[in-house]
């Protein structure tokens, strides 16, 4: 049952009570006989008595208006919603009656749905007695005579403003970079769809501008991710500033911004915002005693005459700005067709990742988990490395995509879940028990229908029991077919494996669906680990992350730990599990044992850890 249903049905109730009420005060029963006037009396005395009592208790604001709106009667509880007592309430007109702009579902004002007889909904912004605004959800019904004419109209108000304030904190995560408060990838995708849409209506070009911070990785390894997070928010209100306000301003993550103009009559147009934006970021930001000069890079393309389609104009100017950095950075680039060549390269990267696959050149490093409360290890999670003949270890950031996009994610996946289990089922035949491996499912792998056969069959070849397999998923794979999503979430858990939500708080989701997901932990991602606890904003969502998975009996695990206060402060907000630097780096198989030895010591102790610098060797 629905919030609204129950209201409606309570207001049902309470309009049928107070009717019975009006009837008793306004004639009494009529009955023939001494016995029965008695009777009468006394029943009427005590159901006024009932009846009285729950409107004067109901949770809701109650108010009796006569069918012209001027109130009679107010609850305490609308007293205590509004500020207005009784006395300042009675006879006043009821400021809904005569705003013919505010309409219900049906766009049927308060007066057109009692005239009919009908009920009647709203939502509604209010001002309280002290002048505080408030949000408020108000149904209506008529109380009609005996002649069938509207009598009296009975409202009944609820402060929503509490659930209006949590919605848009919903959305905002959803849709907006929690750092900046730029609209984020997700939306920004949207945006672009909906522009390219305008430019085949109205014939109109439209920029899209891709920018990239030059040597924001330096500045943030010597100042600090604080001092980044700042830099980055001066540099999204100084972008903001470059541009008009019908222009989208979009932080996709790290230190990249996406900006779209719209309704552009000529391709220069661009190049002015983009000179404009360089200029911007040429005057020195503070961050704490120091002052910092950032430069970015940034691509340029055009639609329509570089492409209609959102993809490759996110591609093209992809590739436009990484030709600004080739080209000495603090500048900006055209797309041009001879920029094919960089993708010519990435072609080359896939012949590479393709031989690589059928020769299984990879090789899994494990990450720590600890477990505070019980201070031990109690997991790993397995991360992948490209072993390549020429650059040694390539990260996964470079060719997993490349792996995604092409389907080769499919069999690298594989390699990788079989690598980590069957280590993992090595340590267990040294007497390493109790220990869990957390591996990666990537959007491709999660939508690939032998996906749980693939996975019974590695546990059967490894010999590693299903309870130690933990299963890591992102919101976004989730949300994208969610009835979908829980069929195979389903077929995994009759596996026996452990499932976690990876990232969470970073992608959109809906919390009534989570409820529906047969999942077991939520990971708390690094980006609102890393300003603990010194933000607000991220002390807020880690912390509300943390609330809600104990509500719904899930474990939570808090990734990108490394520091000894965000340890502090994620242990003392009931969040036992951490995973980071803090506590290890990614490993090989043959480096754990060492590394698992000088980590259970250290935890055991009752300092509990060293600094992060500690483990810098």
């Amino acid at each position: 049952m629905t919030v609204a249903t129950m209201l409606i049905g309570g207001l049902a109730i309470i309009t049928a009570a107070l009717l019975v009420v009006l009837e008793f005060g306004r004639r009494g029963w009529t009955l023939s006989s001494p016995e029965d006037r008695h009777l009468n009396a006394h029943l009427n005395a005590q159901s006024r008595r009932i009846l009285s009592s729950a409107v004067e208790q109901s949770h809701s604001g109650v108010v009796i208006a006569d069918c012209t709106g001027v109130i009679e009667y107010v609850n305490p509880r609308y007293s205590q919603i509004t500020g207005y007592s009784s006395s300042e309430a009675v006879g006043r007109l009821a400021e809904l009656m005569n705003n013919d702009e505010l309409t219900d579902a049906n766009n049927l004002t308060l007066q057109e749905a009692m005239q009919l007889g009908a009920g009647w909904e709203t939502f509604m912004v209010s001002i309280r007695k002290n002048g505080d605004r408030f949000w408020q959800q108000v149904t209506a019904s008529p109380i009609h005579d005996d002649l069938g004419s509207l009598s009296h109209i009975v409202l009944n108000i609820d402060d929503i403003s509490e659930r209006v304030e949590t919605q848009a904190q919903m959305e905002k995560l959803a849709f907006y970079d929690p750092l900046t408060g730029l609209e984020n990838r997700r939306l920004f995708r949207d945006r672009l769809d909906q522009g390219l849409k305008r430019v085949r209506r109205s014939k109109k070009g439209m920029a899209l501008l891709f920018l990239d911070l030059d040597q924001f990785k330096r500045i943030n390894d010597t100042l600090g991710h604080d001092a980044g997070d700042e830099l980055l928010c001066v540099v999204a209100q100084r972008l903001r500033s470059c541009v008009r306000e019908e222009d989208i301003v979009s932080r996709l993550g790290g230190d990249e911004f996406t900006i779209l103009l719209a309704d552009i009559a000529h391709a220069d147009d661009a190049s002015l915002v983009a000179r404009k934006i360089l200029k911007a970021l040429q005057d020195p930001i503070p961050l704490g005693e120091q002052e910092v000069i950032v430069s970015c890079s940034i691509g340029i393309t055009i639609a329509p005459e570089d492409s209609m389609n959102a993809s490759v104009l996110m591609r093209n100017a992809d590739l436009a700005m990484y030709r600004a950095k080739d080209q000495g950075r603090n500048n900006f680039q055209y797309f041009t067709d001879d920029m094919n060549i960089e993708s010519q390269a990435r072609m080359s990267l896939e012949n590479e990742l393709r031989l690589a696959v059928n020769n299984e050149d990879f090789v899994v490093f494990f990450q720590p988990q600890v477990n505070l409360n019980e201070r031990r290890i109690c997991g790993f999670e397995a991360l992948v490395r490209w072993r390549h003949e020429q650059v040694d270890l390539i990260s996964p950031d470079r060719f997993i995509p490349v792996a995604e996009e092409t389907g080769l994610i499919i069999k690298v996946g594989e390699i990788v879940l079989r690598q980590a289990c069957r280590q993992m089922s090595e340590m267990q035949a040294r007497g390493l028990t109790g220990l869990t491996v957390a591996v990666n499912l990537s959007a491709r792998q999660f939508r690939d229908r032998n996906l749980v056969s693939m996975i019974r069959k590695t546990l059967q070849e490894t010999g590693l029991e299903p309870q130690w397999l933990e299963l890591e998923i992102t919101e976004s794979m989730l949300m994208d077919n969610i009835e979908q999503a829980i069929d195979i979430l389903t077929e995994l858990k009759a596996i026996g494996v452990t499932i976690a939500i990876d990232d969470f708080g970073t992608g959109y989701s809906s919390l009534s669906y989570l409820t529906r997901l047969p999942v077991d932990k939520l990971k708390v991602d690094r980006s609102f680990v890393s300003n603990l606890p010194e933000s607000p904003r991220h002390t807020a969502i880690a912390t509300a992350i943390i609330a809600m998975a104990q509500r719904l009996r899930l474990q939570v695990v808090a990734e990108g730990v490394e520091t000894q206060p965000q340890a502090d402060f994620l242990h003392g907000h009931q969040c036992s599990i951490l995973q980071g630097y803090l506590f290890g780096r990614p490993v090989d198989a043959s480096e754990l044992p060492a590394q698992m030895l000088d980590l259970e010591k250290r935890i055991s102790l009752e300092n509990l850890l060293l600094p992060v610098t500690a483990l810098a060797h």
